[in-house]
């Protein structure tokens, strides 16, 4: 199960379905709307038939929403696996098997990579609906508060819709983010996003790379721009894929103690990261 019009986890489903595909198993996708709350009685539904196990990505657009979730997935009466989620250490979920992204060390490639190229000042322009997001957050104000190299960054939001709460008023223009925290290098979260934010950028007379480097966070779409972005690649297929395979260790009784699976993102280089020159 995994949300409506979500892209990303759709390469989940790919990499899920080629390992349960070649183990002969049936597979049946359910898609759950948006709305809070929609897993619970979408799962409900499927466990009244012949299921013998779940892959589950929830939407999960707040923490709150995500912790009303814990209970009820802890006490399925089927094996689950929950994919590109890492439910709070402590939580009824934390001894449920999971497989995810490492999304901090997907933010540390990015923040080395533009450090590498001489930036000093740094914006993270990210979503924040979902539990990648907050992970991206959370992660980005820990690396760039420590770094040594790093003199100033910052956090904002990367569209007005990319939050759970309702934004009062305009965004200001990510340019005149840019100049007020004389950055020179950002990180933008996801690549829809990230390319309407570069195309802003344009507008705005900002250069991509020659006066901001830009890195994406996603690599969906990030190589599809009239500038090719640098993005920082989850690995989302191999994500289902090592989830999927998880569950079948799992359901043949092969798989002793839960597991709590991290794969790591890979910085794909492209043209929108340059040396700053003075």
């Amino acid at each position: 199960m995994v949300p409506e019009r979500h892209t990303y986890l759709y390469e989940a489903v790919h990499g899920a379905r080629t390992a349960l595909d070649e183990a002969g198993v049936r597979v049946a996708l359910h898609i759950a709307p948006q709305v809070p709350a929609a897993e619970r009685p979408i799962v409900e539904r499927a466990l009244a038939g012949d299921v013998r196990g779940l892959l589950i990505a929830p939407r999960w657009r707040t923490a709150d929403l995500e912790e009303a979730d814990y209970g009820w997935l802890a006490g399925l009466r089927v094996p689950a696996v929950i994919m590109e989620r890492r439910p709070r250490p402590g939580s009824a979920l934390h001894a449920v098997d999971s497989v995810c992204s490492d999304h901090w060390y997907g933010i540390h490639l990015a923040v080395d990579h533009l450090v590498s190229l001489g930036h000093r000042r740094i914006v993270l322009a990210a979503r924040d609906d979902s539990p990648t997001a907050r992970a991206l957050r959370t992660a980005f104000a820990e690396i760039a508060a420590a770094h040594p190299a790093i003199d100033g960054w910052t956090i904002v939001l990367s569209s007005p819709n990319a939050s759970p709460d309702p934004v009062d008023g305009p965004l200001p223009p990510l340019a005149e983010i840019l100049a007020k925290h004389q950055a020179t290098g950002a990180i933008l979260h996801g690549d829809v996003d990230a390319l309407m934010l570069v195309q802003q950028l344009a507008d705005s007379g900002v250069r991509v790379p020659q006066d901001c480097s830009v890195v994406a966070y996603d690599d969906v779409v990030a190589a599809l721009g009239s500038t090719p972005l640098t993005a920082i690649a989850p690995p989302k297929a191999e994500v289902g894929q090592v989830a999927a395979e998880l569950l079948l260790r799992r359901l043949d009784g092969k798989v002793g103690r839960p597991q709590r699976l991290q794969l790591l993102p890979e910085l794909k280089v492209r043209a929108s990261t340059d040396r700053l020159t003075d």
